[in-house]
């Protein structure tokens, strides 16, 4: 009757799986190219979750008021960014006048003053290049903000905010793939 007690544990012990002393590989990092693949595949707009290295200054989002998917072509097609390679950066609130420059790392897209529309919220309007990386310069605040081309590629469009009274880093950047009402 002693052994019974004894013979329960052994059996229990016997029965818990020890860990695997096999190695396993960790899943295989996707390029940028894979990543926007893979979200077109899966028939889904990109999210959060699927930039690597987002900066503190931007934020993805699609929950906001949008333009119908034709309005939407037709303005693509007349600023000529239905490509793939290029993507629209969307001025928006907060510019006063000061000079803004867009460039990207070999032509410049945009130079000169920038104001905001009061009713419509958008300044400017600019067509780039994805495939590399696009520097805004600030003359006002002096600071200088620089969009990744490997974020750049995942939206059609990039909206970016003004604020003046942060010195240091006086943009906002949402990246999004749906168009707010331009006019």
């Amino acid at each position: 009757m002693k052994k019974l007690p004894f013979l329960a544990l052994i059996v229990l012990f016997s029965m818990c799986k020890s860990a695997s002393h096999v190695a396993t590989t960790p899943p295989k990092e996707l390029t940028v190219d894979e990543r926007i693949e893979k979200i077109k595949e899966e028939e889904r707009l990109p999210e959060e979750k699927d930039v690597l290295d987002l900066p503190d200054y931007a934020q993805v989002r699609d929950d906001f008021r949008s333009v119908t998917d034709k309005t939407k072509d037709n303005y693509l097609k007349n600023i000529k960014a239905t490509a793939n390679n290029y993507s629209v950066v969307i001025l928006t609130k907060g510019y006063k006048g000061e000079n803004i420059s867009v460039k990207g790392d070999s032509k410049s897209y945009y130079y000169g003053m920038t104001m905001s529309d009061l009713r419509s919220g958008i300044a400017k309007s600019i067509r780039v290049e994805n495939t590399q990386n696009i520097v805004l310069k600030d003359s006002y605040t002096g600071g200088s903000l620089t969009i990744e081309s490997d974020h750049a590629k995942m939206f059609k469009f990039i909206y970016v905010m003004k604020n003046n009274g942060n010195k240091q880093t006086p943009f906002k950047v949402t990246f999004s793939n749906t168009l707010r009402p331009i006019r």
